[in-house]
């Protein structure tokens, strides 16, 4: 029998929707991506508990339907629901370093990412006049300013929940410079993080860099 697509709620500049999209089309998973609020005016689906990107929209225990996030936990889900080119290493200590960088890609370098974007000017202005814009299209120059006015302010006065500030912007950069010259190394001798074959925390990074080094201008 086919499998049924997943339906997930997500954005193009969200780097978690990037990994979980990047992981579903390698393990040959099908997937419906809902954009905007498709999620709720097309299909009548569940808010999630925490509003956090992507949302999958997946059946519970009493086959009730219900909002699931956090991309590491679900590609532990989807490693058990589906078969075939698994992206979890069967050896149990080099599973835990692949969940070690996994959570490193997800938990710091998503702080560089969230940094660039909007500590400095020009990267603050490429994502506030673009990111409101893969929530809907339809919207005159003057709603377009408003929402990018509102989701600049409001990301801007969030730096601290990442620790950006004045004093740690230097801490940041650096790391992430580092991290660009640990890749550049590893990737000279093998294809993938942990060798020939592409595991979870390779999605992970992946989704980040496609942020850093394809979106905002300061950290590309």
């Amino acid at each position: 029998m086919r499998q049924e697509p997943l339906k997930l709620k997500g954005a193009p500049g969200s780097p978690y929707t990037r990994k979980m999209l990047a992981y579903m089309r390698y393990r040959h998973i099908r997937y419906e991506l809902l954009i905007g609020d498709q999620a709720t005016t097309d299909y009548d689906l569940p808010s999630p508990k925490v509003e956090l990107l992507p949302t999958f929209y997946l059946p519970n225990d009493e086959g009730e339907i219900e909002a699931v996030v956090d991309s590491t936990p679900l590609i532990r889900r989807f490693e058990s629901d589906f078969s075939g080119r698994p992206v979890l290493p069967a050896d149990p200590a080099v599973n835990f370093i692949n969940y070690l960088i996994e959570d490193y890609a997800d938990e710091w370098l998503t702080k560089a990412m969230f940094h660039y974007r909007w500590y400095y000017d020009a990267d603050i202005k490429k994502a506030g006049s673009v990111l409101p814009l893969w929530r809907s299209m339809q919207v005159s120059d003057k709603e377009m300013q408003r929402a990018a006015e509102y989701v600049s302010n409001r990301q801007i006065s969030r730096l601290y929940v990442v620790g950006s500030n004045d004093m740690t912007a230097p801490v940041i950069e650096d790391s992430y410079r580092r991290f660009l010259d640990i890749m550049e190394n590893l990737l000279q001798r093998q294809d993938f993080v942990l060798g020939n074959r592409p595991s979870s925390a390779d999605f992970a990074i992946y989704a980040q860099l496609t942020q850093l080094a394809k979106f905002d201008p300061t950290p590309a």
